[in-house]
């Protein structure tokens, strides 16, 4: 598969070809990787997991418990 260097779009590649498929999946999922890792840091930097991914806070913000005066809205 040849290496292409140049930043990839959803237009700007042909989706019928599985080879420039392939590498606008690989760049999105890379790009998802290094998102997901960043947000896995805040949340043990927040303590909100440890390093091994478990649940440290189970308290709901208050605007989230049962009788809270809140509107999503929707």
């Amino acid at each position: 598969m040849r290496k292409l260097t140049r930043r990839l779009t959803i237009d700007s590649i042909d989706v019928e070809n599985e080879e420039e498929l392939d590498a606008f999946l690989a760049q999105v999922h890379a790009a998802g990787e290094k998102i997901m890792h960043a947000q896995v840091r805040e949340a043990i930097r927040l303590g909100i997991i440890d390093e091994a991914g478990n649940l440290l806070k189970t308290e709901l913000p208050a605007d989230m418990r049962e009788g809270a005066d809140t509107d999503f809205g929707g």
